[in-house]
């Protein structure tokens, strides 16, 4: 009985030493440090920068066994924490001085022996994964709280980050509508800091854009404002203006009708249906949505008047054979492009009278 006893305690004792607290050591390290006396320095003053010295030099051995020690156990650590707990870790247990000289100069060396011990930095290490936890763990509850706020200002659409860069970005245009693709750009990295959530007129202006410049972009845009919007004329006007760019006459009117259907009093989408019959040839038609247009919001628009002034050209001259060119249609899109683009805010505020 006693004998079993004895192999059991040796059995335990054999397993506790093959378990990886056992396997923790203590390494030693020697190191030396040098500094060369200025005129002004004291010997104190040159000491203690040896012993600086001679530290910066035990930790970058400090820094080689730590990295070794983590690869071995899978471990991947950053240069940063490598060096944090290099330099944690160690503990100097003895220092000695010497000195010479040099040029005529006084030399102090310093010779250091430094520990570091296996478990003390892998609870540092521990300790360092329960904080970085912690802080990814804050920072998906910030995420969460700032999605939230900006999907409240996405849905209310009084977005005050939003307006400012909207009015930034306007003064651009009015300055050289060149800057489109910028402009475009401004708004794209605005999206995508705020992963997709912002307001609809923000992808509506991008589309104008992107129907400005050409762009196979505009489709991705207004798709995406009219999921924040799905009941807002607006987006169903720029989509009939741009079916409109392709001369597909009656399907920019299907459109119109469509952002009609939806507020019967919207002026844009009279005025680009409008548009439509005019170059298909129905002028009378296309005269009296353009009055509609400009009785219910757009007589303060100039590019709205302008076409309005074609139009009445060649309504008095139809029987002597005056008609729409191709650069009266060039004109008429590219300017009611940038007069939607810079009357958007008088737009919105109209749809929610």
């Amino acid at each position: 009985m006693l004998s079993k006893i004895k192999c059991g305690v040796l059995l335990c004792c054999s397993l506790l030493l093959s378990s990886p607290m056992a396997l923790a050591r203590t390494q030693t390290i020697q190191a030396t440090g040098i500094y060369q006396m200025g005129e002004n320095d004291s010997i104190a003053a040159a000491k203690e920068n040896a012993r600086k010295d001679a530290m910066r030099n035990a930790a970058e051995q400090a820094g080689v066994y730590v990295r070794s020690y983590s690869k071995t156990r899978n471990m991947k650590l950053t240069d940063d924490q490598v060096e944090v707990i290099s330099i944690q870790t160690m503990q100097v247990k003895n220092c000695q001085y010497t000195q010479d000289y040099r040029n005529n100069t006084l030399v102090i060396h310093a010779s250091i022996e430094a520990t570091i011990d296996d478990a003390d930095f892998q609870k540092r290490i521990d300790a360092n994964d329960k904080i970085k936890d912690l802080q990814t763990q804050l920072a998906q509850e910030k995420g969460k709280n700032r999605d939230n706020l900006n999907r409240k200002m996405q849905e209310s659409g009084s977005d005050p980050y939003a307006s400012l860069l909207v009015n930034e970005e306007l003064q651009k245009f009015r300055q050289n509508p060149q800057y489109a693709a910028v402009i475009h750009k401004e708004f794209a990295d605005f999206a995508n800091q705020r992963n997709g959530i912002v307001p609809a007129d923000i992808y509506g202006r991008m589309a104008l854009l992107d129907l400005y410049n050409g762009s196979a972009q505009f489709q991705r845009d207004l798709d995406k404002a009219m999921e924040i919007a799905p009941n807002d004329p607006l987006y169903y006007t720029i989509e009939a203006l741009q079916t409109l760019s392709t001369r597909d006459y009656y399907g920019a009117e299907a459109l119109a009708d469509q952002a009609l259907h939806l507020n019967g009093r919207y002026w844009p989408a009279y005025y680009v249906r409008s548009i439509a019959k005019g170059f298909r040839g129905s002028t009378r038609k296309a005269i009296a949505d353009c009055n509609t247009a400009l009785k219910r919001g757009g007589e303060n628009c100039r590019y709205v008047m302008n076409y309005r002034a074609k139009l009445q050209r060649v309504f008095a001259g139809r029987h002597d054979f005056v008609e729409f060119n191709d650069d009266d249609f060039q004109e008429v899109i590219e300017d009611t492009i940038k007069g939607f683009y810079h009357d958007m805010e008088q737009i919105k505020l109209h749809k929610k009278r």
